[in-house]
């Protein structure tokens, strides 16, 4: 984890100490995760043990409906933005180039 988040904080510039705890994606046989931490209130990096964990958290994202998340998916972890499910307002993050830098794939979903 730390390498991953090292990676996205040296793109994103996130928070010291951001507030709140990360949303934890959950299939049929629970936690998908091995490892989450924010990078503010409403980003987050998410670690996967494996691809059918992370395809599952993806559709789960991409499916939900709930108002706009911005994804960046590498081989084994997501970035994931909800600012605007959290808020209601866009966001500042400029999740697009954290794809771009870390060749990972842009989507943005839940619309």
């Amino acid at each position: 984890m730390d390498q991953a988040y090292a990676a996205v904080d040296e793109v994103l510039q996130c928070e010291s100490d951001p507030v709140g705890d990360p949303i934890v994606p959950v299939g049929n046989s629970g936690k998908l995760t091995t490892e989450q931490r924010l990078c503010s209130e409403h980003v987050q990096v998410d670690l996967y043990p494996d691809e059918a964990a992370l395809q599952t958290s993806f559709e789960i994202l991409v499916n939900s409906h709930q108002g706009e998340v911005h994804l960046v998916r590498g081989a084994n972890w997501i970035v994931v933005d909800v600012t605007d499910v959290a808020t209601g307002e866009p966001t500042t993050w400029d999740i697009q180039r954290l794809a771009e830098e870390l060749n990972g794939r842009y989507t943005t979903a839940g619309t």
